[in-house]
């Protein structure tokens, strides 16, 4: 492929493609094994990510290069430390770190410590990090998977800027909706192939789609279940969530073989719903199956067939250490000590997993696969409710229709499924799925508006998560 001076090209495909492996060879962390690099026209062949800098070719990390043990100014000057007669220049570097902040809107975190922080700001240091390095040519690999919209809006400021100045912009991202937004151009890699490269404005997303899964998708369309009535089926759970950050109460009744979206702006609770039911953060008292049952730990909530899946497979899904054998048996080994009607590669492939050994370590498969291993490790524990806090952030468009088919399936076996997700598009697309399914939208620690039917649609979704929450946006 070859990119011109100021473009900001896509780079796209499933899971495994070769994404990631392209930015790591371009920024020194991997060698190529043949080929040819050109920059500016002349040979590009970096043996290590200084060596890449010091040519002005600057990556983002999805898994994040921010250093816990140091502070926010450290972090973001860490690869070009300013130096005042053979000492560090701290003035100088805090003056730096300032100025990047303030064009986050973020100048007030400079004192924060980088493992309080939440990771949608993480992965803000992260890119500005890289901002403060001058790049010539920038990649950016998959940080706006944690952003909120008004972030990715800002992102889209930065790149543009960087665009007038001439800076190359390679963005890796699954959100499809931003590579149109966001990128010129987009490349298509499939299995390490390029399959072709496009204007983005002469393309559509089922095309792009098309191009990404090799197979003709544009006449596919969600399959739409017929319609349950809520008395068709028993309630499975009723609880009163206290969430403690707004000193509120949500009441929840869940019907078996439900669908439930969680809509809303970060921050309004949603996360905290979750894990409060998970038993992560206080005990809750709830009627489980008609009989009271008080969860204190996540351990008792999967001896009662709770599940909860985390889209932030750093910190929350995956033990990098751990071979994927071991990841995927995790939570049997550890609190079920259960016996698998199948063994471990048949549950790994049936889920989609493209690995080499289930002895290899977790971290040797891509992001999405990766994700999927975390997957299958749930859905194997026969769980009554599964509790998935935006499960497929990261994952390929193919995959995430895999996830969204899995979740089908396991709500057709009798599974109520409480699914947050930071897309709006994902969870009004994901209800036309399911045989039952309401969309619930959260404002300030509480439940500002529950959609069904034909009521869940964007418009409707956008107004309440801002606290619009007059019936006449459905033009009634």
């Amino acid at each position: 492929m070859t990119v011109k001076s100021g473009e900001i090209r896509a780079l796209v495909g499933g899971n495994g493609s070769g994404k990631s492996t392209l930015s790591k060879i371009l920024g020194g962390s991997v060698l190529q094994d043949s080929g040819e690099v050109l920059l500016d026209g002349h040979p590009y062949a970096v043996k290590s990510p200084i060596e890449a800098k010091h040519k002005g070719v600057i990556i983002t990390s999805q898994e994040l290069s921010l250093l816990p043990n140091l502070n926010i100014v450290e972090n973001i000057c860490l690869c070009n430390m300013d130096q005042k007669r053979g000492f560090l220049d701290y003035y100088k570097m805090e003056q730096r770190t300032r100025e990047v902040l303030e064009r986050f809107g973020k100048e007030h975190l400079i004192n924060k410590a980088i493992s309080m922080l939440p990771a949608n700001e993480q992965y803000l240091l992260e890119l500005a990090k890289a901002l403060v390095q001058t790049p010539h040519v920038l990649i950016v690999d998959e940080i706006t998977s944690a952003l909120h919209k008004g972030e990715v809006a800002l992102v889209k400021t930065i790149l543009e800027e960087l665009k007038q100045k001439g800076v190359i912009t390679l963005f890796i991202s699954h959100r499809l909706n931003e590579v149109f937004d966001l990128c010129d151009s987009v490349t298509v890699l499939r299995n390490g192939d390029t399959v072709g490269t496009f204007k983005s404005a002469e393309l559509s997303e089922m095309q792009l789609i098309s191009h990404m899964s090799g197979r003709d998708v544009t006449q596919e369309h969600a399959v739409e279940c017929s319609a349950i009535k809520p008395g068709d089926r028993k309630v499975i759970l009723e609880a009163k969530v206290h969430l403690e950050e707004f000193d509120k109460d949500i009441e929840l009744n869940i019907v078996q073989g439900e669908f439930i979206g969680v809509a809303g702006l970060d921050g309004q609770g949603q996360s905290e719903m979750l894990r409060t039911l998970f038993g992560m953060r206080r005990p809750v008292d709830l009627t489980f199956c008609g009989k009271p049952l008080r969860i204190h730990s996540p351990s008792k909530a999967i001896k009662n067939g709770f599940a909860f899946l985390s889209g932030d497979r750093e910190r929350e899904g995956t033990f990098k250490e751990r071979s994927i054998a071991e990841n995927f048996n995790a939570v049997n080994n550890l609190v079920l000590n259960k016996k698998y009607d199948e063994d471990t590669d048949t549950c790994l492939k049936k889920n989609g997993v493209k690995y080499n050994s289930a002895k290899d370590l977790i971290t040797s498969l891509s992001g999405g696969n990766q994700q999927k291993v975390v997957i299958a490790r749930w859905t194997y524990t026969g769980a009554k409710i599964l509790l998935a806090d935006d499960p497929t952030k990261g994952i390929d468009i193919q995959a995430r229709r895999e996830v969204h088919e899995t979740f089908r399936k396991m709500i057709q076996e009798g599974t109520s499924v409480i699914m947050i997700s930071s897309d709006d598009e994902e969870l009004v697309e994901t209800s036309k799925m399911m045989p039952f399914a309401r969309v619930i939208i959260m404002y300030e620690g509480q439940i500002a508006r529950t959609l069904v039917g034909e009521d869940i649609n964007l418009e409707a979704i956008a107004a309440s998560s801002s606290g619009q929450l007059s019936s006449e946006v459905n033009g009634r």
